[in-house]
C-alpha cells in the first residue's frame, strides 16, 4: 500500500515538472515575440520559469535552497522586468513550490506548535491595523511604500511556515553553506562592477555617486567574513596563514566600505562564536584588544603620517570621537538619524496604541519621494517610506506600542531558540556552521537594532532567518534520534 502511495506521488510530481516545463516553453515561444517589441515584463518571466524549472529539476526537496540564496541578494537585485526584489522572489518562490509539493503528498504538513505560535500576535495586530486603515494590497508597482509593505509582511510568515516543515540534514547544510558562499561573491562583485541605483532603495541612494555606491557594496565583504567565521573557529583561523590573510583582507574591505554597522559586525562576530560555542575565549579577548590597539595607532597617525581614506574615517567615528563631528566622514548622517527619531517619537506621542496606522499609499504623501528636494523633503520622504533607521521605533510608530511588545516577545523568542539551537547542534560540520550563521545574525542584529530596521523588511528577514534555525535543529534532531534507534 505505501510503495503504491509512494508511485502515485512519484507520477504526481513528474506531472508537475512537465508542467513547468511546457509552462516553460510557453513563456520562450512568447518571449521571442515579446521581445520583437522590446518587452522586459517576457524577459523576466523567462528567468522566473528558468529558476521554477531549475530548482524543480536541479533541488527537488532542496527546493528552500532557493530563500536564502536570493535573500543574499537582498532588496538591490531583481529579474528584469519583475517587479520583486531578490528577497521577495525567494519568498515566493519557496511557499509555492512548497505547498504544490504539499498538495501531491511530497513534502510534510507544517506544524503549528509554540515555535510559529509566538509570531501570532504580531500578525494578528499588523493586521488588525490594516483593516483599521486599508491601503491597497499592493504586489507591483512601488517598492518603498503602503500595500508593498503589507505584502512583504505576508509573504515573510508564509516563507517562515514553509521553511519551518523542512529537515535540513549534513548533506543539506553543505549544499547551503556552499551555495551562499558563492551567493554572496556573485553579490559582491555585482556590487562592485554594476553600482545600479534600483526603485527600492531610491531614498536612501539619493545623490550618492556610482563610484560610492560601489564602495558601500564591499560591506558584502561582512556577510563572507560571517559565514566564514561561522565554519571557522578562532583557532583555525590563526593556525593557517591563508585564512588569516583571507580575513584580514575582508575586514580592510569592510572598514573602507565606509559602512558603521558592518565594521561594528566584524567585533561582534567573534564576541557572539566566542559565548555560544564556549570556545576560544582567551584567544578572542587577545585579538579583540590587538585590533583596538591597532585601530588606535591608525587613528593617532591620520593626518600626520598619512592620510585615511574618507570612508575608513567614517567607519571609525564609532571608536574615535575626532571623526564624528567631522565634514569629511559625512556627520550630516547622524542627525539625520536623530531627525528620524524625533519625527518618531512625535508620531508615538500623537497615537501611542496605532502609530500612524501602518503605512501609507496616498500620493500626497509620498511624493516627497519623487518630487521633494532638501534635507527636510529627505527627511519626509524617510518618514512616510517607514524608514525610521531604528526597529524599536519603527514598530512603534508605524503600528503602535502594543505592536512593538509583540515584536520584541517574538524576537527574545529568536534569539533564545538560537542561543539553544547554536548549544544543541554540535556535532557534524555543516550543520553547526549553518546554525552558527544564522545565530550571527539575529545577535548582529540584536546588536545594532536601535540605528537600524524597518517594520517590515526587518521582519521578512527575521521569518527567513528564524525558518532557517528551524529547520537546521529540527533536522538535527530527526536525524540524531534516528541515529540512536
Amino acid at each position: 500500500m505505501s510503495r503504491s502511495r509512494e508511485a502515485d506521488s512519484a507520477l504526481q510530481l513528474k506531472i508537475f515538472q512537465v508542467g513547468f516545463v511546457l509552462v516553460f516553453l510557453a513563456a520562450v515561444l512568447y518571449g521571442v515575440r515579446g521581445m520583437m517589441f522590446g518587452s522586459k515584463t517576457i524577459a523576466g518571466l523567462i528567468g522566473f520559469c528558468s529558476l521554477g524549472i531549475a530548482a524543480v529539476f536541479m533541488l527537488d526537496d532542496k527546493f528552500w535552497l532557493a530563500c536564502p540564496v536570493l535573500s543574499v541578494f537582498g532588496l538591490g537585485f531583481s529579474i528584469p522586468g519583475l517587479p520583486f526584489s531578490g528577497i521577495e522572489l525567494g519568498c515566493l518562490f519557496v511557499p509555492v513550490v512548497y505547498f504544490i509539493r504539499l498538495a501531491i503528498r511530497r513534502d510534510r504538513p507544517p506544524v503549528f506548535d509554540r515555535d510559529l505560535l509566538i509570531l501570532f500576535p504580531l500578525i494578528l495586530w499588523i493586521f488588525a491595523v490594516f483593516c483599521s486603515k486599508p491601503t491597497g494590497f499592493v504586489i507591483s508597482g512601488s517598492k518603498t511604500i503602503g500595500g508593498r509593505f503589507y505584502f512583504e509582511i505576508l509573504i515573510g510568515f508564509v516563507t517562515l511556515v514553509a521553511l519551518s516543515a523542512q529537515r535540513i540534514d549534513e548533506k543539506g547544510a553543505k549544499m547551503l553553506f556552499h551555495a551562499l558562499l558563492v551567493a554572496q561573491i556573485v553579490a559582491l562583485v555585482k556590487g562592485i562592477l554594476i553600482p545600479t541605483e534600483t526603485s527600492d532603495d531610491a531614498v536612501a541612494m539619493v545623490g550618492i555617486e556610482p563610484e560610492v555606491r560601489a564602495r558601500y557594496a564591499l560591506i558584502g565583504c561582512v556577510s563572507i567574513y560571517t559565514l566564514l567565521f561561522a565554519r571557522y573557529s578562532l583557532s583555525q583561523i590563526l593556525r593557517s596563514v591563508s585564512k588569516l590573510v583571507l580575513f584580514c583582507t575582508l575586514g580592510l574591505l569592510t572598514i573602507y566600505s565606509g559602512k558603521r554597522r558592518a565594521f561594528g559586525t566584524l567585533a561582534v562576530v567573534p564576541l557572539v562564536r566566542m559565548v555560544l560555542t564556549k570556545r576560544d575565549k582567551f584567544l578572542t579577548v587577545a585579538m579583540a584588544f590587538l585590533a583596538v590597539v591597532f585601530l588606535c595607532f591608525a587613528a593617532m597617525g591620520d593626518g600626520k603620517y598619512y592620510e585615511l581614506p574618507r570612508s575608513a574615517k567614517r567607519a571609525l567615528a564609532v571608536l574615535f570621537p575626532k571623526y564624528k563631528n567631522s565634514a569629511n566622514t559625512g556627520g550630516l548622517l547622524d542627525y539625520f538619524r536623530e531627525q528620524m527619531r524625533e519625527q518618531a517619537r512625535e508620531v508615538i506621542r500623537e497615537n501611542p496604541w496605532f502609530g500612524r496606522r501602518g503605512f501609507s499609499m496616498r500620493f500626497e504623501e509620498t511624493a516627497w519621494i519623487n518630487f521633494g528636494g532638501g534635507r527636510t523633503s529627505e527627511f519626509a520622504a524617510h518618514a512616510y517610506a517607514g524608514n525610521w533607521h531604528s526597529t524599536w521605533y519603527a514598530y512603534a510608530a508605524d503600528f503602535g506600542i502594543p505592536c512593538l511588545l509583540f515584536y520584541l516577545l517574538f524576537f527574545l523568542y529568536m534569539l533564545r531558540y538560537a542561543w539553544r539551537g547554536s548549544r544543541e547542534v554540535v556535532q557534524g560540520t555543516y550543520l553547526p556552521t549553518c546554525c552558527l550563521y544564522y545565530s550571527f545574525s539575529l545577535f548582529v542584529y540584536a546588536a545594532f537594532s536601535f540605528t537600524s530596521g524597518h517594520s517590515a523588511r526587518t521582519l521578512i528577514s527575521n521569518c527567513i532567518t528564524y525558518g532557517m534555525l528551524l529547520a537546521i535543529v529540527r533536522g538535527y534532531r530527526e536525524t540524531h534520534s534516528e541515529l540512536a534507534v
